[in-house]
Formats: structure tokens, sequence, C-alpha cells
């Protein structure tokens, strides 16, 4: 008996994703859109930036804040001086006849400074409380007129600040009991701290080059380096 043959057709290959696939191998699928790693990183993406915009219309919106103007510093010049001193002077004049002590000379009360031979007697003149001789303004033999000044005597123990430009705008905002800070010039800008101890109640002629008129304002320094000295410049400035 002859057994049919049987012509089998050959196995096209399979197509997938546009490529031949060889007979025989089954076509690869792609993985889900889900799955794919750029459109994954791409998708967080969007969501996390649109997540952002949402917080952000959320918030109360704040109101704008008006801008502040600082005020200029009121400032004021003075000089470091004796908080006492006198000019010493003779009463009823004469002629120098003798002085006893010079510039830097250390004196008690009722220390004699210079006698004068009037008209009628001879004057002692002396020192009206402990202090330095800071000044001599005759020589012996001058002639003076009844009350001219013949030394300056002062303590340089107790200094204080008065000050040369405090002027009619400035004096209002200036009060005893202020506590103040002062920058000696001549100590590269050192800080001081002081406290208004008295304020002139009528203007005097500046001592500035100008015609203008101040208010004296004496301030007191609650503490003294030894390298601050009489005489010295500073700058108070006082507060707003």
């Amino acid at each position: 008996m002859v057994e049919p043959v049987i012509h089998l057709a050959p196995t096209a290959p399979v197509e997938s994703n546009g490529k031949l696939t060889p007979p025989g191998l089954r076509p690869r699928r792609s993985p889900p859109v889900w799955r794919r790693p750029r459109i994954l990183v791409a998708s967080f993406t969007f969501f996390l930036i649109g997540a952002v915009v949402l917080v952000k219309l959320a918030m109360p919106t704040a109101p704008p804040v008006a801008p502040t103007l600082t005020s200029a510093a009121l400032l004021a010049h003075g000089q470091i001086i004796p908080a006492r001193q006198a000019r010493v002077g003779t009463q009823a004049g004469g002629v120098v006849q003798q002085l006893t002590l010079g510039v830097g000379a250390p004196v008690s009360a009722q220390t004699p400074l210079a006698w004068v031979r009037g008209s009628s007697a001879t004057e002692v003149v002396t020192a009206p409380f402990s202090g330095t001789v800071t000044n001599v303004l005759v020589h012996e033999g001058d002639t003076l007129a009844p009350a001219a000044p013949i030394a300056i005597v002062a303590d340089l123990r107790t200094l204080q600040v008065e000050t040369t430009d405090v002027d009619e705008f400035l004096i209002a905002h200036v009060a005893v009991g202020q506590v103040v800070p002062i920058s000696v010039d001549a100590l590269d800008n050192q800080m001081l701290h002081g406290k208004v101890s008295s304020v002139a109640m009528l203007p005097e002629p500046s001592s500035t080059s100008t015609n203008a008129t101040a208010y004296p304002v004496a301030i007191s320094l609650e503490s003294i380096p030894p390298q601050v000295h009489a005489g010295m410049s500073v700058r108070v400035t006082f507060p707003n």
C-alpha cells in the first residue's frame, strides 16, 4: 500500500514591529508604555511641576511691604573739656609782681598763683579749687586792669563734652538724661559713651567760622580711657 506524500509549505518569516523574525522564533513583544524608562521619567517630571504650580496658586499672596525710610543721623560736633575750670583774675588790678606756678603745676584750693601790687595794697591771687594750672595768661611786670584774668585752673580728673554746633533744628531732639555715643576723631574714631547733663536755654554765637548761633550742650563721660585728653574734638550722635 502506497502511503500518500504530504508536502508542507515552507513557513514564512513572521513580521514583528517592522522586522522579520526567523521561522520557529516567537516575536518579541514591546514592553507596556508605563514601563518604558524615558516615558516614566518624563511623566513624573510633569507631575511634579504641576504639583508645585498648584501649591503656589493655593498659597495666599502676601501684601507688598512698603519700603522704610531711614532717617539721617543727628550729628553734632564738640570738644572734650574739663567739667570744672575757672579763669582766675585780679580784682583791683595792678602790676604783676610774681607768678608762683607755671602750666601743668598741680594746685590745691587757696594755693597762691600770683602777687599783684595795686595802688593801695598787694593782692594775692589764689586757686579756687584743687586742680591743675592749664594756662598762664600774663607775665611778671604786666599791668592789669581790674578783673583781668591771670591763669586758668581746671580739674582734669573729670572731663565732659561741650557741643559747638547744636542749632535750632537739632536742639528739639536733645534732652537731659539722654545716653549718646561719642566718636573721638584723634583716636581713630574710638567710641565713648556719655549722658547729656545740661542743655542751654538760649543760643550763643557758634565757635565755628559761620555766623550761626548754637545751643551749648554739656555731656558727661561715663568712663574715660587714659589716651583721652582735654581739647580733643569729637562727634556726638543724638537719637532721632
